[in-house]
């Protein structure tokens, strides 16, 4: 109880501030996806996930919002907040039993809380996908667990309930495809037990098969239709995966160094902390640290060969990497512990206050680069913003299905003023053309029923 109290009060504390930023620049595309095709194809989406809906994950998110507070960004806000202390608790049971100590594991989860590079996923609406994806592979490994704990192998119903967790965070984001890696890991490290024998292993690997093949073939039918199927992400050109060494290379080092806040590694030195963790594991007969070594390795690998996106990918391979140092940290504090120095002190004490120094440490260290990408968002979004509060006081409403185009809007490379548009006045038969990025002739212009510019930045009717 003291721990997820901890946990709770360290990443409220650190996160309150960002209830008052405003929508993240990604937004109001996010609600249109789910808005326009009705809340019904947005949620059977979340089944039938060949369907063309994006992460229909995030329907669940952005329709009852929008439904009942609109463009009032507080809410969203604070049901993010709620949702990633929900998922931080996940994270925290998790890695208790991953690492085997509940202090390793408590460290683990502040040390994620207070990560810069996840500032994202507190100040920035556009992250709740990455915020999702983590919730539900934390929750359906966690389930996996602790049901092979409790009954030896998952029943049917154990194991579709596991299936089901897992397409929830295939649904929110594809980087939950390397779950089934996981779990496969896990059951060849409890295989492999005190034998080397292949028969033995075999024997012992096979009663817990089903789940995991179920697993890999929802995963091969989902990266089918989600990445390389007609309308897959893999015809993005920021999706698009090239498998080169150079790019896995490239993408490594840079997570790494993401990781740890820094830019000394390199691709050679990726390899050889991996090396080193590999190395340990097997002398030190630790399975804990193979499994996570296994975590950090497979994690990225959606990621890998595809160009470099946004912080919040970084989630679940912080959390893997957090576990590990966590580990790494309270071993070497239990030696320090025993030191004349510390002898006073109960080991307990002396390990609880030597981890917390190493946080106020890593807290205060960050803390001037954690500060300055959260100024950032707080900027983020203020053109959106501009324009939602004029569409408020815009007195103003055209009739349904009217055609209507907006001249020199704001956004000359986007489709924001079609989105608000569409979503502040609630119709999705409205035709709505935007002039900076259609280019209508001059006869088309005039079929419209309604024309807005925006001289001076201010929205205003033209006809």
């Amino acid at each position: 109880m003291a721990s997820v109290m901890a946990v709770a009060i360290f990443l409220l504390y650190t996160s309150w501030r960002a209830v008052y930023v405003h929508f993240s620049s990604d937004e109001m595309m996010n609600i249109y996806w789910y808005w326009e095709p009705g809340a019904w194809k947005a949620l059977c989406a979340d089944v039938l996930f060949w369907r063309k809906i994006v992460r229909p994950m995030g329907g669940l998110y952005y329709l009852p919002l929008f439904h009942w507070f609109g463009f009032n960004p507080w809410p969203y806000t604070v049901a993010r907040l709620v949702i990633l202390l929900f998922v931080s608790m996940l994270l925290l049971r998790l890695a208790a039993r991953l690492t085997g100590s509940l202090t390793a594991a408590t460290i683990a989860v502040m040390v994620v809380a207070y990560h810069p590079e996840l500032v994202s996923l507190t100040h920035s609406g556009s992250y709740i996908y990455d915020i999702l994806c983590a919730g539900f592979y934390f929750a359906a490994f966690l389930y996996y667990l602790s049901r092979r704990d409790s009954n030896g192998r998952l029943s049917l119903i154990q194991s579709c309930a596991f299936l089901a967790l897992y397409l929830g965070a295939l649904d929110s984001k594809e980087m939950a495809v390397s779950l089934p890696v996981m779990v496969c890991a896990y059951e060849l490290l409890e295989a492999t037990r005190s034998t080397r024998k292949i028969a033995v292993v075999a024997k012992r690997f096979l009663p817990h098969a089903p789940p995991v093949a179920a697993a890999v073939v929802i995963t091969a039918l989902f990266i089918a239709f989600k990445t390389y199927g007609p309308d897959g992400l893999a015809q993005i050109d920021s999706y698009h995966p090239v498998f080169t060494w150079a790019r896995f290379a490239d993408s490594s080092q840079r997570f790494l160094n993401a990781t740890f806040c820094t830019t000394l590694f390199r691709a050679w030195s990726v390899l050889a902390v991996w090396v080193l963790l590999l190395y340990v594991g097997i002398r030190k007969r630790n399975r804990r640290l193979l499994l996570l070594l296994v975590w950090v390795v497979a994690a990225p690998l959606p990621l890998n060969f595809i160009p470099p996106h946004g912080p919040g990918c970084i989630y679940i391979l912080l959390a893997g990497w957090s576990m590990i140092v966590a580990m790494a940290f309270e071993g070497l504090a239990r030696r320090t512990a025993h030191e004349p120095l510390f002898a006073w002190l109960p080991e307990g004490a002396a390990v609880v206050s030597l981890l917390a120094a190493a946080l106020f440490y890593y807290t205060s260290v960050t803390t001037f680069r954690h500060e300055r990408i959260a100024r950032n968002y707080f900027r983020e979004g203020e053109k959106t913003w501009n324009l939602i509060q004029q569409f408020h006081d815009f007195p103003f409403r055209p009739p349904h299905g009217s055609r209507i185009a907006f001249v020199n809007d704001p956004f000359p490379e986007g489709w924001d003023t079609l989105f608000i548009a569409k979503l502040w006045w609630r119709d999705r038969r409205l035709q709505v053309s935007l002039q900076n990025r259609q280019h209508l002739p001059a006869s088309a212009l005039a079929q419209m029923d309604y024309v807005f510019d925006f001289p001076q930045g201010r929205l205003t009717r033209m006809r």
